[in-house]
C-alpha cells in the first residue's frame, strides 16, 4: 500500500477470493477537494464522471465524496483528476482480512 502523504510504501497480501470463489474486492469512499490554487470546475467534472460510472456522490462546499467506489475506479479517478484535486480514499474489504 502506498501512502502519498508520508511517501511510504507497505506491502501486504490477502486472498482476493472467499472460500467459495467469489471475489472480495476492496471498496469504500473517495473524497476530493480542489487544490489551494484551483477552482471548483474539477469537482464538477469529477461529479459528472462518477455519476456516469453509476456512483452516488455527496457534495459539500469544497468537497466531493464518491460512495462505494471500487479500487480500480478510485485509481482511474486519481489518474484522471490527481493533477487538479487533492484525493483521499479509504477502501476496505468486507469482511475485513485477518492477519
Amino acid at each position: 500500500m502506498y501512502d502519498c502523504l508520508q511517501d511510504s510504501y507497505t506491502d501486504f497480501s490477502f486472498a482476493i477470493f472467499d472460500a467459495v470463489g467469489r471475489p472480495r474486492p476492496l471498496c469504500g469512499s473517495l473524497s476530493a477537494t480542489p487544490l489551494p490554487s484551483g477552482d471548483d470546475s474539477a469537482l464538477h467534472d469529477l461529479a459528472a464522471f462518477a455519476r456516469d460510472q453509476g456512483y452516488e456522490i455527496d457534495r459539500c462546499e469544497q468537497q466531493l465524496t464518491v460512495r462505494d467506489i471500487s479500487l480500480a475506479d478510485a485509481l482511474a479517478i486519481n489518474t484522471r483528476f490527481g493533477g487538479e484535486l487533492i484525493i483521499s480514499c479509504d477502501l476496505r474489504r468486507d469482511p475485513p482480512v485477518r492477519f
